[in-house]
């Protein structure tokens, strides 16, 4: 049952998600942007910046901010991470950046999805990922996370910005 109902919240997620995967990325230059961020975003980025902190402690193994139930869900991968498996996962990267969160509340969960880039601790390689994530705002637990990967072709550099 928890499986049928997380596979809908990924349905759902996917449905919201796909205008702002369409369309073309509009970057505004710094000075504009800091003045559009909600109190949702900036709570949001907090909470997932907060979720990296416990993260990058290697010697911490609780983890308040994820729900019991808590799993994540893989683009290459037909199958399910479990909490512990993808903690074993996100330990191995390094230099994590949250780029262009939003949010967007539901009843009792907010769907936040942004970019994070990281590095890889053994080869040192960057990566940027697509995530979105589910957070019961009654308890203020992470329970689902999907992620998939962003072509290279597709990520932005950001040296050759032009506004």
């Amino acid at each position: 049952m928890s499986k049928i109902i997380n596979r809908g919240y990924l349905a759902i997620t996917l449905l919201l998600s796909m205008p702002a995967i369409c369309q073309e990325m509009v970057l505004m230059p710094p000075e504009l942007s800091a003045h559009t961020v909600t109190r949702d975003v900036t709570e949001y980025t907090a909470r997932e910046q907060a979720l990296i902190a416990i993260i990058g402690d290697k010697e911490n193994q609780q983890m308040p901010l994820l729900a019991d139930d808590f799993e994540v869900w893989p683009d290459k991968s037909r199958d399910w991470q479990s909490k512990d498996d993808w903690l074993k996962t996100a330990r191995q990267q390094t230099n994590f950046n949250i780029r262009n969160l939003s949010v967007r509340q539901m009843d009792d969960f907010a769907i936040v999805n942004f970019l994070l880039e990281t590095t890889d601790r053994q080869d040192k390689k960057r990566s940027t990922q697509f995530v979105v994530d589910i957070w019961r705002q009654s308890t203020n637990k992470l329970s689902v996370r999907y992620i998939s990967d962003v072509e290279p072709s597709v990520q932005l550099n950001h040296t050759d910005r032009k506004f």
